[in-house]
């Protein structure tokens, strides 16, 4: 049997967190900007164990969570991952304005260009492709409301064993 691999130390994971570490609720976008919506998303609990395994074993994961500015979500975000994912410290969480391009965020704040080795976990396409297009490597969650159009070609995953599988193969890729 091939030993899990680990992450090595030039790669940091991005996780999304709406429709992928939380479960999406498919609702109207107003519904979505009402209090207390972030706060109730359930956890896609295999992400989470998969997330704490990866932190035990000094991989270098984040969250990378977009955010109406003009509600109370980024509270609500911060306030979800400290009852779901307490493990996680605050310099890992990211959080971006709604609207803004995260590969241009994450190169802003690390002050270079994504490599193959900036990996973002989303259920989103657009993010996916943008980020891919950016340098970074793209892995979509499949959240049981997305996937279904096919418009994006690279990794898609809808399980903790399917996305460890894909990591590590990016390692030996």
């Amino acid at each position: 049997m091939q030993k899990k691999m680990e992450l090595n130390s030039d790669m940091r994971v991005y996780f999304d967190m709406d429709g992928t570490i939380a479960k999406w609720c498919d609702v109207p976008v107003e519904e979505s900007r009402k209090p207390g919506y972030y706060a109730d998303l359930e956890p896609e609990t295999e992400l989470l164990d998969f997330m704490r395994a990866a932190m035990k074993r000094g991989e270098d994961i984040y969250i990378l969570s977009s955010y109406y500015t003009d509600t109370r979500a980024l509270l609500e975000k911060k306030k979800w991952l400290d009852q779901y994912l307490p493990e996680i410290d605050s310099a890992h969480c990211l959080f971006v304005p709604y609207g803004k391009n995260k590969a241009e965020f994450i190169e802003a704040m690390l002050h270079r260009r994504l490599s193959r080795a900036d990996i973002l976990i989303d259920d989103h396409t657009p993010n996916l492709h943008r980020w891919e297009a950016a340098g970074g490597t793209g892995i979509k969650w499949l959240n049981q409301v997305n996937g279904n159009n096919g418009r994006f070609e690279g990794a898609r995953v809808g399980s903790a064993e399917e996305l460890r599988a894909v990591l590590d193969n990016a390692l030996q890729g």
